[in-house]
């Protein structure tokens, strides 16, 4: 009888105490209207969410109906099909302030087969993760001391003109992410259209990517041996595969408006040969594992050799909270420079991230 007062004032100190924990929001146990269920974390791959190119993360992620070039293979493959002459870039991306977390991609585009075919990479690695175990939670040296996560995709993709107008274009893509002798990979494709409207600049873009199917994790640390010499069935130890659940990529979907506002002859302000040329964007984004998103950017050029970019990304979710007010506000600039008869860009962005500190991304580019 003890016993069971004592269980009893337990669960009714449980009770109690759990109230206000649920009504707490953040660390609470049951959602609340300050702290919504989201689909965030029930998708692999999320590094595909992470945008690439410092002219991309310097306009917030609004580039989808302007973008052109390489860079066009991960916002909108559409946006390869005006490139006249072989066209590189090259980035690297510092995440999150010091915590080590850098992605590099590269990206080139050639005209070819009535078309643009292009190929990129994009790679993304946590750096350094101190290797522990049940036993040796403070750091394990069997395999050695440290390990490393990464995640990579690498396309193929193909992109054309129908009309004056209207361009599209398609790609597939590989992608894997894990650490060593433990990985996931799926096959993906992305397709997307670009249409200018002739209206003060107006540019229409959608898209539609990672569209693949599902696949479960491999390598030999998902198996375990199991010593069967005991039993009759088998005569020695064997090797058996853990079981792991089928996961997903995040599909998502990105629908833009963007418009020059000034320095073309189509511009909503005229100014057509001028020295200065204006260009907004604003952008819509959904996937399976995220609230959607919108983000609006800002280009200013002068003389087609300055750039001056800014833009802010609404993102939907608690990540602003705790007091970071800069969180999704980005900007930076570029600059054009002809070498040998080939215009070179460097592009330099910033994007505050609030608790995991900043985003910057340095972009390098030869081509058009």
């Amino acid at each position: 009888m003890q016993i069971l007062r004592t269980l009893g004032a337990v669960g009714a100190a449980a009770l109690v105490l759990g109230a206000p924990l649920r009504a707490q929001g953040p660390g609470g146990i049951l959602p609340t209207p300050q702290d919504t269920p989201n689909r965030q974390g029930t998708r692999g791959a999320n590094f595909l969410h992470i945008g690439i190119g410092a002219r991309g993360g310097a306009m917030a992620g609004a580039v989808g109906a302007t973008v052109s070039g390489p860079l066009s293979w991960y916002w909108n493959p559409a946006g390869a099909a005006v490139t006249e002459s072989f066209h590189a870039v090259a980035g690297r991306q510092q995440l999150y302030g010091d915590l080590g977390v850098g992605q590099t991609y590269a990206a080139l585009s050639l005209p070819l087969l009535g078309g643009v075919v292009g190929v990129n990479l994009n790679t993304l690695n946590s750096g350094d993760i101190k290797r522990t175990s049940e036993l040796n939670p403070f750091g394990e040296r069997l395999g050695g001391n440290v390990f490393q996560w990464s995640s990579s995709v690498i396309g193929l993709g193909y992109a054309k003109r129908l009309t004056d107008r209207l361009s599209v274009g398609v790609q597939g893509k590989y992608i894997s992410e894990g650490i060593p002798d433990a990985g996931t990979s799926w096959v993906a494709a992305d397709i997307g259209t670009q249409f200018n409207t002739g209206l003060f600049g107006l540019i229409v873009g959608g898209a539609i990517q990672n569209i693949g199917g599902t696949s479960r994790a491999s390598g030999a640390l998902i198996s375990r041996l199991v010593s069967t010499a005991d039993r009759s069935t088998f005569a020695e130890n064997r090797r058996v595969d853990l079981f792991t659940r089928q996961t997903e990529i995040p599909i998502e979907f990105r629908l833009s408006v963007g418009s020059d506002l000034l320095g073309s002859a189509n511009s909503l302000f005229g100014g057509a040969g001028g020295k200065h040329a204006l260009q907004g964007e604003l952008s819509v984004t959904d996937a399976t594992d995220y609230s959607t998103q919108a983000a609006v950017g800002i280009e200013y050029a002068f003389r087609n050799l300055l750039f001056v970019r800014g833009g802010k990304r609404m993102y939907n979710d608690d990540r602003d909270r705790g007091g970071y007010s800069g969180v999704g506000v980005t900007g930076g600039f570029g600059l054009r420079i002809p070498v040998l008869g080939r215009p070179v860009k460097f592009d330099y962005s910033f994007e505050g991230a609030g608790a995991l500190q900043n985003i910057q991304i340095f972009s390098f580019e030869v081509g058009r």
